[in-house]
């Protein structure tokens, strides 16, 4: 058993870093690519189906790597540490990038925020001045991922490692998988 909980948390710890890589990519491939879709609202939803799909094969996978079967408690503390590890590289890079890279991102992504945001409330019928208050709060609040200081930074990785967990505790439900009490017995042909 002691084996399996060192492979579960080896393979853990790669497939985190695996799909920390693949979220970096796909971030750093839109921002330089696609730029006025990280002002979208379609986007955002469709990055967040894209990565729950990579967080459901990546889980899947992972059971696979330890044999196929594991409790609740093991599925948890695998998929768990798999978030944290794809989640804190994740920030780290982030942070990197909009910090150093590419310092004035949050200018660039403000206004494509803006214009989005401005024109889907105005088909909703909002009147002006409801419409600039939403736009400003939201783009302020976007300010602490593209913009944080050291202590939002901190504060950020708090509030993920929570979302994380509570992410981790669904999918522990939904995936476990525990092994047969009883091996399946082929009845021989006489």
């Amino acid at each position: 058993m002691e084996s399996t909980l060192e492979n579960l948390n080896k393979s853990a710890v790669i497939n985190g870093l695996v799909v920390g890589v693949l979220s970096i990519v796909i971030g750093v491939v839109t921002y330089y690519v696609f730029p006025s879709l990280l002002g979208s609202m379609a986007f955002g939803i469709a990055s967040l189906l894209i990565s729950m799909l990579i967080y459901i094969f990546f889980t899947i996978d992972l059971r696979k790597k330890i044999g196929g079967f594991w409790t609740f408690r093991e599925a948890l503390r695998g998929i768990f540490l798999m978030a944290f590890v794809a989640g804190l590289l994740y920030s780290v890079v982030n942070y990197v990038f909009y910090k150093f890279i590419e310092p004035d991102a949050f200018d660039k992504i403000a206004s494509y925020m803006e214009s989005g945001m401005t024109q889907t409330l105005e088909n909703m019928g909002m009147d002006q001045e409801k419409i600039d208050e939403a736009v400003s709060k939201q783009i302020e609040g976007v300010r602490a991922q593209y913009q944080p200081t050291v202590g939002q930074f901190f504060k950020n990785i708090g509030i993920s490692v929570i979302v994380q967990f509570v992410m981790s505790l669904i999918f522990a439900a939904i995936f476990k998988k525990e092994k047969p009490v009883f091996a399946a017995i082929e009845e021989e042909e006489q």
